[in-house]
Parts: C-alpha cells; sequence; structure tokens
C-alpha cells in the first residue's frame, strides 16, 4: 500500500508542484495518476522511491514512512518503468533485465535464467535476451523495461507514462499485457498517464489532478486536497464527475466509454449470413467458423470484418469482452451495419444489431436508476 498524507512540494524558485495532495494507492490494485502537464504527476510518482522528496507531508509505502529509508536501498525494492523504457544501451537485453537480481546478491547464472523466465512472461521470444536495446523495436524495449521492474520481485511497481511513446497498436497491446501481468501477479502499481482512456482501461482506481492552486469547486468530494480533482473508480469518474473540470477533462464522450462497464450477456444475437448465394453483404468463414471477412454479393469486394464483439462466456463488465462499448463499437465499426460476437476462441455466435445494443442501455439505466 502507498499512502500520500497532505504531501506537498514547492522549489525554491516559488513553483509549486503539488499542493496538499491525500490519498492511499491499495495494496494489489492499479492505481492511475491523471491530468494535464504540470499537475504533479510524476513529482507525485518519484516522491514514492526518494527521487524526489515531499518539502510537506508524508509519503508511506507498507506504513512505513519512506524518509527514513536509504534512497538506492529503496528503490532496489521498488520497480520502476519509464517512457521509452530507459534501458542500459551498452548491455544485452538479457543483462539489463538482470540487473536488480545481481544488485540484491544473486549469482550472475541465477539472475540471467530469472531474466530468461521474465522475458517469455512479457511476451517476448528469449532469443531477443542476447540482442542490444537498439536492436528491439518500440515495444520490445517496453516490454524489456516491465520485465526489468520485474526482476527484482518487488510487490509495487511505479509506471512514469511507458506506452506513450510507441504506437496505438502497441500501446493497446502492451496494456493488455499489462493487465494480464496483473491478473497473475496482483503488484501494488501506482501508474502515470495523460491519456485519459489509458487510465480508465487500467486503473481500478484513477485520481484526477489538477495543476497546483488551480480553482475549481471539488463538490465536496477531494476536501482539502488543493490538487485532486476526483478520486474514484473509472465507473464512478465516468458517471459522476466531482466538477466542471473533471466532466472537461474526462471528455464530453464519457458515455460511450461508460458503457465498457456495462455487460452486454443480455445482448440478443441475430442470424448473419454466410451464404454468398444469400447477396448483398456476406460474413466469411474459415473452416473452424472464424470470421475472415466480409464480402459484398453484387461485385465481389471484400472488406476486414472490423472490431469484432468476443463474449467470454459472462459478459462480465469492466472488461472489453463482453461489454455494451464493444458490442456497439462491433455494430457501428462492420460495413455491412451489423456486428459480429465470437466466442472465446474465435469462432461465430451471431450479429449485433446496433439498435439492439441501445435498448440493452435503456434497460440497464433504467435498472441502475430504480435501484437508487
Amino acid at each position: 500500500m502507498i499512502e500520500f498524507r497532505a504531501v506537498g512540494k514547492a522549489y525554491p524558485d516559488g513553483t509549486v508542484a503539488l499542493q496538499s495532495l491525500s490519498l492511499t494507492a491499495r495494496e494489489g490494485q492499479i492505481t492511475v495518476l491523471v491530468g494535464p502537464s504540470g499537475c504533479g504527476k510524476t513529482t507525485t510518482l518519484r516522491m514514492v522511491n526518494r527521487m524526489v522528496d515531499p518539502t510537506s507531508g508524508q509519503v508511506l509505502l507498507d506504513g512505513v514512512d519512506v524518509a527514513g529509508s536509504e534512497p538506492s536501498s529503496l528503490r532496489r525494492g521498488i520497480g520502476y518503468v519509464i517512457q521509452n523504457a530507459g534501458l542500459f544501451p551498452h548491455r544485452t537485453v538479457l543483462d539489463n533485465v538482470a540487473t536488480i537480481p545481481v544488485l540484491l546478491g544473486r549469482s550472475r547464472h541465477e539472475a540471467r535464467t530469472t531474466a530468461a523466465e521474465l522475458l517469455e512472461r512479457v511476451g517476448l521470444d528469449p532469443r531477443v535476451g542476447s540482442r542490444y536495446p537498439a536492436q528491439l523495436s518500440g515495444g520490445q524495449q517496453q516490454r524489456v523495461g516491465v520485465a526489468r521492474a520485474l526482476a527484482g520481485d518487488a510487490p509495487v511497481l511505479l509506471m512514469d507514462e511507458p506506452f506513450s511513446a510507441v504506437d496505438p497498436v502497441v500501446r493497446a497491446d502492451l496494456q493488455d499485457e499489462l493487465l494480464r501481468l496483473q491478473s497473475d501477479l496482483g503488484r501494488t502499481i501506482l501508474f502515470v498517464t495523460h491519456d485519459i482512456d489509458e487510465a480508465i482501461r487500467l486503473g481500478d482506481m484513477v485520481a484526477v489532478l489538477r495543476v497546483a492552486g488551480a480553482s475549481g469547486a471539488t463538490g465536496g468530494r477531494s476536501g482539502a486536497n488543493s490538487g485532486l480533482a476526483q478520486f474514484a473508480t473509472p465507473a464512478e469518474l465516468l458517471s459522476s464527475p466531482a466538477d466542471d473540470f473533471v466532466a472537461e477533462f474526462v471528455g464530453r464522450d464519457r458515455g460511450y466509454r461508460r458503457l465498457q462497464f456495462l455487460g452486454a450477456g443480455e445482448l440478443a444475437l441475430t442470424d448473419l449470413p454466410t451464404d454468398p448465394a444469400d447477396g448483398g453483404w456476406v460474413l466469411l468463414l474459415d473452416d473452424d467458423r472464424r470470421p475472415t471477412a466480409w464480402r459484398h454479393g453484387g461485385d465481389g469486394e471484400e472488406v476486414a470484418v472490423g472490431s469484432l464483439h468476443r463474449v467470454d462466456g459472462d459478459g462480465t463488465a469492466g472488461t472489453d469482452g463482453g461489454s455494451l462499448r464493444s458490442a456497439l463499437d462491433a455494430a457501428l465499426s462492420s460495413p455491412a451495419g451489423r456486428g459480429v460476437a465470437v466466442d472465446a476462441d474465435g469462432r461465430l455466435l451471431g450479429g449485433i444489431e446496433a439498435e439492439a445494443v441501445i435498448t440493452l442501455l435503456h434497460r440497464s439505466t433504467d435498472a441502475a436508476g430504480a435501484s437508487r
């Protein structure tokens, strides 16, 4: 657990980076710090491993004030991932990952064995271990950075905009990888981003920070935290922003984003045409009934299927698979005007009409209102 108690940071030139921040990053959860440039996100993160020391307040790690810890010793016990990975260019990938275990006293052979296992855990071919960072893609470097942060078996990970320097497709893959790792390892993660979509996708809790001294009502939810605009679950952040600043920062399309927290388990699926003789748009399937493309019967044009709505069995809210957002996106992105639902193995289950998603949304909204 990481606890910030009325933490502030002011510099000698009078710049106030952070002013009286109080919040708790719970054990085993991902807590995301998000906000505009200059709001103190990175400053807050670096106070945990004493790369920055507060000028007021306390930062506690599992109930112990970090101010009493020797910095280098403290940092060896905390995983740290930054933008562009920050790898040592003159060391191989394997030796980059093995750095912390060696510093913790393990033999070089044992450290390299651990490093090789971690490369596989983060989705890399162990053969990249003999390469140097410059020989890797940006996404591969970030995976190595995550592996290195895990190498010390630290219960706490600090992640400072680790995925912001890669393209959107790679970024989504890295986010998926982080969520998979977290489900296996259950670390306490403090994650900094400027991207509200990333914050909502990854965070168990999200702290929206405002620039120190900025005006704006707190709506009674930030109390004495002048820099903390709101601290809430992603679903609450989207449904009940604390004030105009949070509402504007989250974005005007927060209603659409909120769909990812509503399950689509009761969504009615329709039959889709899969016989080319039917004419119009026909869904092509492989031998295992996995969708491959849409084909237009009139001119033979083939178009990619688009987004798939993956049903993992229970339509659990809070994940992309099985959510109303996933279902609506599948329907809207399809050239045929109908989405494609598949099971966990990618096999066709049926079609999705946008109208059916909207109907289920109204039903969910009415039920939520009745329960209040």
